[in-house]
C-alpha cells in the first residue's frame, strides 16, 4: 500500500502573504488498496487524483482532497477511479470560493456483483462501502457559483452510491451519472437545510438505458431550485425522491420512461412550485405521489402507455391545479389505472382549486380504470373525462359555491359501457343557499350515475 499526503500551502511557503496563491496538485496511483489525501489553502486551487488498475479490477482504495478559500477564486477538484473501480471511496471537499468545480468519476464497470477484498480508509463506512461491492463518491461544497459539480458513475455500474452536499446559492450544473446497464445505485444531492437553506440551485440525477433497482433522491431548500431526475429506457424497479422544502418557485421533474415496477414521489412545500411526473412509453406497475403544501401550486402525472398503475396528488392550500392524465396508444388509457386528487383535506382551508383526471381518449376503450377527487372548502372545480367499459369516477365536495364539469366543456363525461360515477356536493353549513353545481354526461350501455347535493 502506498500513502501519499500532499498539502498545497507547504508548496508555496516562500510566496509572499498578500499573493494569489494559485497551487496546483497531481497524484497518479496505479494498483489496489492505495490511499491519496490532499489538502489545499488559497485562491485559483486545483487538485488531480488519479487512482488506477494494474490487474483487472481497481479496488479497495481511499482518494480525497480538501479545498479551503478566504476569497473568491474559483478552486478545481479532480478524484478518478474508473476502469474495473470496486469499492473505492473517493470525496472532495471545497470550503469558501466561488466557482468551483468538483468532480469524482468512477465509472466503466465499476461495481460488482460479487463481494470483493476491501481496504479503504477514511473510516471506511457508506455500508463499509456498499457491502464491498460498489463504490461511494461524496462531494461537498460550502460556496456559491459552483460551475460544475458531478459524479459519475456510469457504464455497467452496479452497487454505487453517490453523493452531494451544497451548501450556497445559484449552483446550476450538479449531477449525478449512473447510467447504462446500470443496477442497485444510489444518489443522493442536498442543496441546503432546515437551518441554511439555499436558492436558485439546480440538480439532475440520471439513471437510464437499461438500469433498475437504482434509487433517487433530491432534496432542496427554500427559492427558485429546480430538481430533474430522469430513469428511463427499459429500466425497472427504480425509485425517484425529490423534496422541495419552504420556498417559493421551485420545480421538480421526474421522467421515468419504458419502466417496470418504478416509483416518483415529489413532496413541495411553498408557493408558486411546479411538479411534474411522467411515467410514459410502456410503463407498467407504476406509482406516482405529488404532495404540495402551501398556494399557486400545480401538480402534473403523466402516465402514457400505462397499465395498472397509480397517480395521486395531495394539495393543502388555495388556488393550486392538480392534473392526471392516463393514456395509452393513440390517447387511449390502459387497463386497471388508478388517480387520485386530493385537495384541502388538511388543517388549512382552501378555495379556487382545480383538480382534473383524464382516463383515455379516442375510439379504442379502455377498462376498470379508478379516478376520485375530494375537494374541501369553497369555489373550487372538479374536472373529469373517462373514455373506456368498466370505469368509475367518484367525485366530492364540502364547501360553497364549488363545480363538477368536463375537462373542457360543461360536463363531466363517462364514454363506454357499464360505468359508474358518484357525484356528492355538501355545503358544510346550514345556509340556504350554497350555488354548488354538478353537471355530469354518460355515453353508452349500462352506465349508472348517482348525484347528491345536500347542506348540512
Amino acid at each position: 500500500m502506498k500513502n501519499v499526503f500532499l498539502t498545497g500551502t507547504a508548496m508555496i511557503a516562500f510566496a509572499t502573504a498578500g499573493l494569489a496563491q494559485t497551487n496546483t496538485a497531481t497524484l497518479n496511483q496505479n494498483g489496489n488498496a492505495q490511499t491519496a489525501t490532499q489538502l489545499q489553502t488559497g485562491n485559483y486551487l486545483q487538485s488531480t487524483i488519479t487512482q488506477d488498475k494494474v490487474g483487472a479490477t481497481n479496488y479497495g482504495s481511499y482518494a480525497a482532497t480538501r479545498q479551503q478559500s478566504n476569497g473568491s477564486g474559483g478552486n478545481i477538484a479532480s478524484v478518478e477511479q474508473k476502469n474495473g473501480s470496486n469499492s473505492n471511496r473517493g470525496y472532495v471537499t471545497q470550503v469558501g470560493g466561488t466557482g468551483n468545480e468538483g468532480a469524482i468519476t468512477q465509472n466503466n464497470s465499476s461495481g460488482a456483483l460479487a463481494t470483493a477484498a476491501v481496504q479503504v480508509t477514511g473510516a471506511t463506512s457508506a455500508a463499509a462501502v456498499i457491502a464491498a461491492k460498489g463504490n461511494w463518491a461524496g462531494i461537498y461544497q460550502q460556496g456559491s457559483n459552483n460551475i460544475t459539480t458531478y459524479i459519475n458513475q456510469s457504464d455497467v455500474s452496479y452497487a454505487n452510491f453517490g453523493e452531494i452536499s451544497q451548501y450556497g446559492n445559484n449552483n446550476r450544473q450538479t449531477s449525478i451519472n449512473q447510467s447504462n446497464h446500470a443496477g442497485d445505485n444510489k444518489a443522493d444531492i442536498y442543496q441546503g437545510t432546515a437551518s441554511v437553506g439555499v436558492s436558485d440551485d439546480r440538480a439532475v440525477v440520471l439513471q437510464q438505458d437499461y438500469s433498475f433497482r437504482n434509487t433517487a433522491t433530491v432534496t432542496q431548500t427554500t427559492s427558485g431550485n429546480d430538481a430533474f431526475i430522469t430513469q428511463k429506457d427499459n429500466s425497472f424497479d427504480n425509485e425517484a425522491t425529490v423534496q422541495q422544502i419552504g420556498g417559493v418557485g421551485s420545480t421538480a421533474t421526474i421522467l421515468q420512461q419504458s419502466t417496470k415496477s418504478s416509483e416518483a414521489s415529489v413532496e413541495q412545500r411553498g408557493s408558486n412550485n411546479e411538479g411534474t411526473v411522467n411515467q410514459v412509453n410502456g410503463s407498467r406497475f407504476e406509482q406516482a405521489d405529488i404532495l404540495q403544501l402551501g398556494y399557486s401550486n400545480q401538480a402534473v402525472v403523466y402516465q402514457n402507455n400505462d397499465y395498472y398503475g397509480i397517480a395521486s396528488v395531495t394539495q393543502n392550500g388555495h388556488l393550486n391545479k392538480a392534473n392526471i392524465d392516463q393514456v395509452y396508444g393513440g390517447n387511449v388509457a390502459g387497463t386497471g389505472n388508478t388517480a387520485t386528487i386530493t385537495q384541502n383535506l388538511l388543517s388549512t382551508a382552501g378555495s379556487h382549486n382545480v383538480a382534473y383526471i383524464k382516463q383515455g381518449d379516442g375510439t379504442t376503450l379502455s377498462k376498470d380504470n379508478t379516478a376520485t377527487i375530494t375537494q374541501e372548502y369553497s369555489y373550487n372545480t372538479a374536472k373529469l373525462s373517462q373514455v373506456g367499459n368498466g370505469n368509475t369516477g367518484t367525485l366530492s365536495q364540502r364547501g360553497d359555491y364549488n363545480v363538477i364539469k368536463g375537462l373542457s366543456g360543461d360536463f363531466a363525461i363517462q364514454q363506454g359501457n357499464n360505468n359508474t360515477l358518484t357525484v356528492t356536493q355538501n355545503s358544510g353549513s346550514s345556509a340556504p343557499y350554497v350555488a354548488n353545481i354538478a353537471s355530469a354526461s354518460q355515453i353508452g350501455i349500462g352506465n349508472t350515475a348517482t348525484i347528491t347535493q345536500s347542506r348540512n
